[in-house]
């Protein structure tokens, strides 16, 4: 794992701390699961290169499993992108367009996310049905495959959630007057979706009106 990386995981993992668990859930679920598998994978493939080293063999399963893992893990952090507006996203023009502008290229944006995700999520099924019944297995193991072709419907709905979730949230931003320009950072989002009525948010926004009345910065 790169320094980049590491400190990446290291801020995920001392935000999640500091969090509440129900709000800590919502905001890292798929987060959590990724870095589970993720060891996992690291562990794999640790064991598999000590065993060709020491004993010249390989497990016969170790590279089907580990793609399985990888295909968890991809739609899984797709999701969690999508939680955080941490994806890829072209802001230099957005970040100068009116509020009433960039919601409707919020919505311009959702609208393909359901196009996109919810084709491959509805084709995804036919081959999850068919793969649990052939019952296929990987090699040298009782693992069904249907557990990997699983990760594709379960990543599309998960993705889909959160653009539900992003679509209510910046619905609130917008009507309540607030800003909704993206902007080109990948860090990690601080709002949470399920915390819009708890008064820290009001607080937060008396204390920001200010710069908000003069075209401050953005989220």
């Amino acid at each position: 794992m790169t320094e980049s990386n590491a400190s990446v995981v290291e801020r995920f993992l001392t935000r999640a701390r500091e969090d509440d668990l129900g709000t800590s859930l919502e905001r890292y679920f798929e987060g959590y699961i990724a870095l589970v598998l993720l060891a996992i994978v690291t562990v794999l493939v640790f064991v598999d290169v000590l065993n060709r080293t020491l004993r010249g063999t390989q497990f016969v399963w170790g590279l089907e499993v580990i793609e399985g893992l990888f295909i968890w893990i991809t739609w899984l952090s797709a999701a969690f992108a999508v939680r955080h507006s941490s994806h890829l996203r072209f802001t230099l023009l957005r970040e100068r367009w009116s509020a009433r502008r960039n919601y409707v290229m919020y919505w311009v944006e959702w609208l393909l996310w359901f196009v996109v995700v919810g084709t491959i999520f509805r084709y995804s099924l036919p081959e999850l049905e068919r793969s649990a019944e052939a019952g296929r297995i990987v090699v040298g193991t009782s693992i069904p495959d249907t557990l990997f072709y699983l990760a594709v419907p379960v990543g599309t709905a998960l993705i889909l959630l959160r653009v539900l979730q992003e679509i209510v949230h910046v619905t609130r931003r917008y009507r309540g007057g607030e800003s909704i320009s993206p902007d080109a950072s990948i860090d990690l989002e601080e709002r949470s979706f399920t915390a819009d009525t708890d008064g820290s948010d009001a607080a937060a926004d008396a204390t920001s009106a200010p710069a908000a009345d003069t075209g401050g910065e953005s989220r």
